[in-house]
């Protein structure tokens, strides 16, 4: 199902030093662009993370803010920001995060889905690092794909 969701347009690289928020709105903006999500659920991910602190970096250097359907999600859709500099939380945490996958469900049925199969790219620490020292947008789909393939096979 991922997999499917993995396109180039959905991917933003940046070497900018920048900050959590402008992560949130940095990842958000391809699924804003192509009517997945309403300005609201960007502001619905930011509003969460004040609230309820780095709860959103589920491994280390990976984050994944979203928020309910019904804070703006039209459709379904996955956006990926990879930075080469640590996005830092200072607000909210010490941790620091490299890759940032945004997710957007309309269903939550279709919204577990989505979630296990995105533990699949980052269940392993040399998975979130091989997907982290990508350099190309294109790099980074056939890798993921691969280690989806490969996380499936194991698991049968």
């Amino acid at each position: 199902m991922i997999a499917n969701y993995l396109k180039k347009d959905y991917l933003t690289f940046t070497e900018q030093k920048i900050d959590w928020k402008e992560a949130i709105e940095i990842v958000a903006k391809p699924l804003l662009l192509n009517k997945i999500i309403l300005p609201t659920y960007v502001e619905a991910m930011i509003k969460t993370v004040l609230t309820m602190g780095d709860y959103i970096i589920i491994v280390p250097k990976v984050a994944m803010p979203h928020a309910r359907p019904e804070d703006g999600a039209l459709r379904i859709g996955v956006s990926i920001l990879k930075s080469t500099k640590p996005i830092c939380f200072e607000e909210v945490s010490d941790k620091e995060v490299f890759l940032v996958i945004c997710l957007a469900t309309n269903d939550n049925q279709k919204h577990l889905e989505l979630l296990q199969q995105v533990s699949l790219l980052i269940d392993e620490e040399e998975k979130v690092n091989q997907l982290i020292e990508t350099k190309t947008e294109e790099e980074f789909i056939v890798l993921a794909k691969k280690i989806i393939e490969e996380s499936k096979e194991e698991l049968r």
